[in-house]
């Protein structure tokens, strides 16, 4: 599972990662991305990306890897 990235709607996230967003109520996803693709380019995660994501925050988990969260505006 260490390649693997975990994504959520997000009403259904986990309430650790939900309270990570600086977004105040406009998020749409959250996502884990493990350690191991952390340097990855992940396009439908990038900034006005076709997902319908307007915004994308990155949120580092030291020695874990890190949560995403895109938000509509």
């Amino acid at each position: 599972m260490a390649n693997t990235i975990q994504v959520w709607r997000w009403q259904d996230a986990p309430e650790s990662y939900r309270k990570l967003s600086p977004h105040g109520g406009d998020e749409d996803w959250v996502a884990y991305v493990p350690e191991a693709l952390r340097h990855e380019e992940i396009a439908w995660m990038q900034r006005g990306s076709l997902f319908g994501c307007c915004d994308v925050s990155e949120h580092d988990l030291p020695g874990s890897g890190l949560v995403r969260i895109g938000a509509h505006s």
